[in-house]
């Protein structure tokens, strides 16, 4: 194996760069797109760790758990498949996060109109949990936001916005991105993820987004 070569000074030592690292232009519109990405990419894991961070500790749930309690706190009294497809987990897994979830007394399995099948919802402490899981994420990109004036905010919004709708290739990829939502704060006339995978009339409130309010 050929030894990797340092490249630059960074901090105390070098980076070492493997020969078949890919190197990004140094200069011109390459070179900001290439920055620029990267810049995003950190930003973003930043603000997944943060999150979910807060998320487990106003929870104590891993993983799945937050994201169910919020989808259920907009979409109370929906089956477990619906919750396994948003989630985009296996039916087996889904019955098992809820089980753990309804050990905790956070949700619970109620009677459907036709008496033969259960519907989820949350209990009054796991309304409290999801909400506390919107106000921990709220923190995190309040925190963020709180950096940029409100022309940056204007010009964040569009350019986040085009890259969500780039993202959005199908309506189950849709609800996945959008699972931990505050669904109050992007009614379906802004939200980017919605006008690029319009949900169809018979899934409206069953998937992201809210309704715009006259």
């Amino acid at each position: 194996m050929t030894s990797p070569q340092p490249r630059r000074a960074w901090g105390e030592g070098w980076i070492a760069v493997p020969p078949d690292a890919p190197r990004p232009p140094s200069r011109g519109p390459a070179a900001d797109r290439a920055f620029t990405a990267n810049v995003l990419g950190t930003l973003a894991l930043t603000v997944v760790d943060r999150v979910s961070l807060g998320a487990a500790r106003a929870t104590r749930h891993g993983a799945n758990g937050p994201a169910a309690l919020v989808t259920l706190l907009w979409y109370p009294d929906r089956p477990i498949a619906f919750l396994a497809a948003r989630l985009r987990i296996s039916h087996p897994g889904a019955v098992q996060l809820v089980d753990r979830l309804e050990r905790d007394g956070l949700v619970e399995r109620v009677p459907a109109a036709d008496g033969r099948t259960k519907l989820l919802a949350l209990t009054a402490v796991g309304e409290d949990a999801a909400l506390a899981v919107l106000a921990a994420r709220r923190d995190v990109l309040d925190r963020a936001v709180s950096a940029l004036d409100d022309d940056q905010v204007l010009a964040l919004a569009d350019a986040a916005g085009a890259m969500l709708e780039a993202l959005a290739d199908t309506l189950l990829t849709s609800e996945f991105m959008c699972r931990m939502c505050d669904e109050l704060a992007c009614p379906d006339a802004r939200c980017p993820v919605e006008r690029a995978e319009p949900s169809p009339p018979h899934r409206r409130g069953s998937g992201y987004g809210v309704p715009a309010r006259d």
